[in-house]
């Protein structure tokens, strides 16, 4: 039953990243490569992807938090066409989105 519970959560915070990500693209001044819904959900697939891999790479949470925080604005530079300051301003509103986002959905506990 756990591993339900684990994979029915991890398909509920992708699809809950995947609208923040697409929305945050929609808000974000400029032309991004990938503004579709599909395109949000690969951004999010693999920012989750590369958070879990430090993660489970490098075993102090701080470092591995900050390493990959870093990799993932790489990756965003390269998946949706924009410079360092524009990855960290859509990295910024992603947060903010997903913020406001945890405020009015309940958590899951099955």
């Amino acid at each position: 039953m756990a591993l339900v519970s684990d994979v029915v959560g991890l398909v509920v915070a992708w699809l809950v990243s995947t609208f923040a990500i697409w929305l945050a693209l929609k808000i974000f001044p400029g032309k991004q490569k990938r503004e579709s819904l599909t395109g949000a959900a690969v951004t999010a697939l693999v920012g989750g992807l590369i958070y879990w891999i430090f993660h489970a790479v490098i075993r102090i949470p701080l470092v591995s938090g900050v390493v990959a925080f870093f990799v993932w604005l790489y990756a965003l530079r390269k998946l949706q066409g924009v410079g360092w300051l524009g990855a960290l301003g859509l990295a910024i509103l992603i947060w903010i989105i997903n913020g406001l986002l945890s405020l009015f959905l309940p958590t899951l506990k099955l």
